[in-house]
């Protein structure tokens, strides 16, 4: 608060020209240069209660001082009341304020959060597909025949087939071999293999034979292949392939004395079969895995040897191939003879 030549009354400007600022009681309002300043007062502030005793100045208040304040009549003091001022800025701060207060305790107390609905959103990651494990490949055995003619099954059984004929080799849903059994001179009349042939649905129909070598070239369709030493012969749409020369290892010892002439089918299903050609009879070596429905001379391939003796097999499969299931070009008479008969239940 500016008094004397330094500041003007209530009314009034700053003397000789400086910046005067008018006072409303205690405050400072707006003030201008030069004279009149004061005249703003009413513009820039407002009244605030309640009034405290302010100085005001000689001839411009009701009370005077002594020990206490006593009234003595208005201009006869230098002591007034005066209500506080303040610029209107805070007041428009406090009129917004205001509903900002009440809008924060609407908040606080109306929307607690057990009265609220809450959308809550979960991402989870996605677990990769669960996939089944392939099964376990099926077993792999071998079959092999040698001689007049004896067998070591896939389970390792050892029957023995004497009888002239046409027999299962092997009998499944998928793979087809049937064998002719014949006897020679060098067996004393007893059954040796002298042609086997393989088909059924693995090789779409097709048929291939083989023979011993005195039984001419192999067939594929009825049609001679392999006609030269050593050849190959692919099969049709890729089934595989037939090779023939003088390469795989022996199924019987005792014919190391002569000239390996061995036909290899590789055939579809892994089905690999080495027939090994001698002049009047068949060895041959079969690898396969076991396919559904499964018997026949090379057992049944269920892991279990007791079951493919001789006369299990003839049990389950019936003996000879029936006339409607032989795969070869035509039946050979069995011409049995009572010691033949016996012999082909394994009783030789």
């Amino acid at each position: 608060v500016r008094s004397g030549r330094y500041g003007g009354g209530v009314g009034g400007g700053g003397l000789d020209g400086d910046m005067g600022c008018a006072t409303c009681g205690a405050a400072v309002c707006g003030c201008g240069p030069g004279p009149g300043a004061g005249a703003g007062c009413a513009d820039g502030c407002v009244s605030t209660g309640p009034a405290s005793m302010t100085h005001v100045g000689w001839g411009r208040g009701e009370f005077t001082t002594d020990t206490h304040y006593r009234f003595v009549g208005r201009g006869a003091g230098q002591w007034a009341m005066v209500a506080p001022r303040t610029i209107l800025v805070g007041r428009i701060c406090c009129m917004i304020s205001f509903p900002l207060l009440l809008l924060s305790l609407f908040f606080l107390f109306f929307l607690r959060p057990g009265d609220t609905t809450t959308s809550t959103t979960t991402y989870t990651t996605a677990a990769p597909p669960v996939t089944e494990p392939p099964p376990p490949p099926s077993r792999e055995g071998e079959c092999t025949f040698w001689g007049d003619p004896h067998v070591h099954t896939f389970d390792g059984g050892y029957p023995n087939f004497y009888g002239y004929g046409e027999w299962w080799i092997v009998k499944s849903t998928t793979v087809f071999i049937q064998g002719r059994f014949r006897g020679t001179q060098w067996t004393h009349g007893f059954a040796a293999t002298r042609k086997v042939v393989v088909g059924g649905p693995f090789l779409h129909g097709h048929k291939i034979v083989v023979g011993a070598l005195e039984e001419g070239p192999p067939t594929f369709d009825g049609h001679p292949i392999l006609t030269g030493f050593p050849s190959i012969f692919d099969l049709p749409q890729g089934m595989g392939r037939i090779t023939y020369d003088g390469n795989g290892k022996l199924v019987d010892g005792a014919t190391h004395i002569w000239e390996k002439k061995v036909v290899r089918m590789d055939l579809p299903l892994g089905v690999t079969m080495e027939v090994f050609r001698w002049d009047n009879y068949l060895d041959f070596r079969l690898i396969m895995s076991k396919q559904p429905n499964q018997d026949g001379c090379c057992g049944n391939f269920d892991g279990d040897p007791v079951n493919d003796g001789t006369a299990h097999v003839i049990q389950r499969m019936g003996g000879r191939v029936p006339p409607g299931q032989n795969m070869f070009n035509r039946r050979m008479h069995p011409g049995w003879t009572e010691h033949e008969e016996a012999c082909k239940l394994d009783m030789c």
